[in-house]
């Protein structure tokens, strides 16, 4: 008997810890993406938020319709660059598929944030804040998040007019350079 009931305790407790551990499997807001540089060739350039997923230059290019935002490098004037292709950016890529040729380039706006967010407001963030919209600035927002660093916060409204908010992690500069950003998109 008392086999018995070990047996039983033990299914619950076991029925118990699976059942817990599906509960925690919640999903978060949260994206996180690393993008690299024109020269990059470990790690895509271009990104879709509608589809959540990097692609290189040239599978961007097949993909144009769905490319809302690219990483470049421009020593000095730009430094490592979060962009769209709509940004009209010249001289930058080469080879075949540059965004220069595309037929498709739509815009992403951004405005840098550099009052009113915190790391721990950022993380703090759900899906339905307004605080993603209200902290973009159409008036003063530019087709670049330019001269980035680790810790800069951006607002921006993708051209399908979703808006988000990022956080920028990491910075690697030059041409085979990277970034590493967490963004969240106002549902």
């Amino acid at each position: 008997m008392k086999r018995l009931i070990y047996l039983f305790l033990f299914a619950f407790i076991a029925s118990t810890a699976f059942v817990a551990c599906d509960d925690d499997e919640t999903t978060s807001p949260f994206k996180t993406v690393i993008l690299g540089a024109q020269s990059n060739t470990d790690i895509d350039g271009f990104y879709s938020i509608n589809n959540e997923k990097t692609y290189s230059m040239e599978e961007a290019f097949q993909n144009q319709s769905t490319i809302d935002l690219l990483c470049f490098y421009e020593e000095g004037k730009n430094n490592i660059t979060i962009s769209s292709p709509g940004a009209n950016i010249t001289d930058i890529f080469t080879g075949d598929f540059t965004p220069e040729t595309w037929e498709t380039t739509d815009t992403t706006y951004f405005y840098k944030v550099e009052s009113g967010l915190t790391a721990v407001a950022f993380a703090a963030l759900t899906e339905s804040s307004d605080l993603i919209q209200t902290l973009y600035n159409a008036d003063e927002a530019r087709r670049k998040a330019k001269l980035l660093e680790a810790g800069d916060f951006y607002a921006f409204q993708t051209e399908d007019e979703y808006y988000g908010l990022l956080k920028v992690v990491s910075v690697t500069q030059g041409e085979t350079g990277s970034v590493e950003f967490e963004y969240i998109i106002k549902k």
